[in-house]
């Protein structure tokens, strides 16, 4: 029986990711235009206005951050840029937060009834296409939100008065501090980003879990995401180890401050309810306006580190450390981006190839050594990241 509720609850998560990837297909030109305005440049106002474009249109803050990471890791952009659009990432939960709003405020079937109707029309381009996608996510996203109401009772039986039960219910300091743990924790295996909030919201309306123990839920999918990003830049050149290591203390720390002060503010949202659906929906709000102060305070904490750690002089002559496969699989790239970024990385890897072609009509010894294994290992790297992005491998 509790296969139904995990399944409603498996349907929400499909539906908020396939939602989020169609946006992002469906903003893709544009995110190019803005990337080709030079991202580089040394007005600060145009500089933000363009890092803040290409962020909003990829409607993913992971996407984003990684993004930002790779441009300044492949040397297609400066750390100003890169370190900004890295800040701006969080950003990107824009149309998550309004997936949340409308949760059981909106008729999913009204959405898939709309796409049955562009499906049996006969004009369908690719961007209608993609349109249909983005409709259809939104819908798959609100109908698990009703179903999984609809499957609660099956939920609470289950849970029944076991030890379990009592613990997601407490909202005193030692289980909030386990859930915002073990959400950190699942974190690092769960490729779906933002699973907390489908999670805490299907928790919430059936009154499994206390607010606070919510709010965790949350702080914790941040806190994670953020341990994930530092292992992955672990293994870069110097200066994208300091950013990395950096980057993630200051957003863990704004993480868990958000919690803190959300959950002082969750206090004056409560509100009197009418009835049963208003209250779902005040609910509703309430957690996606706490979601939301979370989201803020990190992103507070992140521009006022970009601040300081944007103006940092590095070493030109760093380990020729690129990005591995990894972050080109489908849980952290960034197809706008690096599609885009796909002919600079080309030129960098034919410039690197000239210079290797020139050693060999140099005496040995001319070159030290280090410096050419520097050229041969950076060649390498290079070679497959150029061969990934021409095959096509990115979604």
């Amino acid at each position: 029986m509790i296969l139904m509720w995990l399944g409603s609850f498996i349907l929400m998560m499909f539906g908020l990711t396939k939602s989020q990837k169609s946006a992002a297909q469906m903003f893709r030109s544009f995110q190019k235009y803005f990337l080709d305005k030079n991202i580089d440049q040394p007005r600060m106002v145009k500089m933000f206005q363009y890092c803040l474009d290409v962020v909003l249109l990829e409607v993913s803050p992971q996407k984003s951050l990684y993004a930002g990471m790779g441009m300044y890791n492949l040397r297609i952009a400066g750390l100003r840029p890169s370190a900004l659009v890295m800040c701006l990432s969080t950003l990107g939960a824009w149309w998550v937060a309004i997936l949340g709003m409308l949760f059981l405020s909106f008729n999913g079937s009204f959405l898939l009834g709309l796409c049955s109707l562009g499906l049996i029309s006969l004009i369908m381009t690719p961007k209608i296409r993609t349109v249909l996608e983005w409709i259809l996510g939104t819908g798959i996203f609100l109908i698990g939100g009703e179903l999984m109401l609809k499957n609660s009772n099956v939920l609470i039986m289950a849970l029944g008065q076991s030890d379990l039960a009592f613990f997601l219910a407490d909202g005193r300091v030692i289980p909030v501090a386990s859930i915002l743990l073990m959400s950190a924790l699942i974190s690092l295996v769960v490729r779906v980003e933002f699973w907390s909030l489908a999670l805490g919201l299907s928790l919430l309306f059936v009154n499994v879990i206390s607010l606070n123990g919510a709010i965790a839920l949350l702080a914790g999918e941040r806190v994670g995401r953020m341990l994930l990003f530092w292992w992955h830049t672990r293994s870069l050149n110097q200066d994208c180890r300091r950013a990395g290591q950096q980057f993630s203390l200051v957003s863990i720390a704004g993480a868990i401050l958000g919690m803190l002060l959300a959950g002082e503010v969750r206090v004056t949202l409560n509100m009197g309810y009418t009835t049963e659906m208003s209250a779902y929906q005040d609910k509703s709000l309430q957690y996606v306006i706490l979601f939301l102060i979370i989201l803020s305070v990190q992103f507070l904490a992140q521009m006022v580190w970009g601040h300081f750690g944007s103006t940092k002089q590095v070493d030109e002559m760093q380990d020729p450390k690129y990005i591995s496969q990894v972050w080109l699989s489908e849980e952290f790239a960034s197809p706008g981006v690096y599609q885009w970024a796909k002919a600079k990385i080309h030129k960098r890897l034919s410039e690197v190839r000239y210079h290797l072609q020139g050693l060999s009509t140099l005496q040995e010894g001319q070159v030290p050594g280090p410096i050419q294994a520097r050229l041969k290992e950076e060649e390498q790297q290079l070679s497959q990241l150029d061969g990934m992005l021409s095959s096509g491998t990115l979604p």
